[in-house]
């Protein structure tokens, strides 16, 4: 079963398998609205998605960034998010980072994410 913390980490093309779950989308943040209700990200498998935020950004958000929230049709509702350094994202690697959520999608036996409860 499915705890409430269980987040599991997707890239764009899997959005439609998690609808109404809570994901894990690492991208590149742009595009953001001048009002902070909303900005695209592009995803490690670069498709743009629409992040739709709870509260307008007290922030800018640009650059390499991890969007915790609830998947509903083609956008991410967000419920928390994490920005990187330039110096991080200057060092990541998105592609392998990419090849790595295709392998624990398709292995999910082999790379349990989130907690369960029991």
């Amino acid at each position: 079963m499915e705890g409430d913390n269980s987040r599991h980490r997707i890239n764009g093309a899997l959005m439609p398998n998690y609808q109404g779950k809570h994901v894990c989308v690492l991208g590149k943040a742009k595009d953001v609205d001048p009002n902070g209700k909303f900005f695209t990200l592009s995803t490690s498998d670069e498709k743009d998605i629409r992040v739709n935020m709870s509260n307008p950004l007290s922030e800018y958000v640009s650059g390499l960034t991890e969007v915790h929230g609830r998947v509903q049709g083609n956008i991410l509702q967000c419920e928390n998010y994490v920005l990187f350094s330039e110096d991080a994202a200057g060092k990541f690697d998105m592609g392998l980072y990419n090849q790595a959520v295709q392998l624990m999608e398709g292995c999910p036996e082999q790379y349990v994410q989130g907690v369960t409860e029991s």
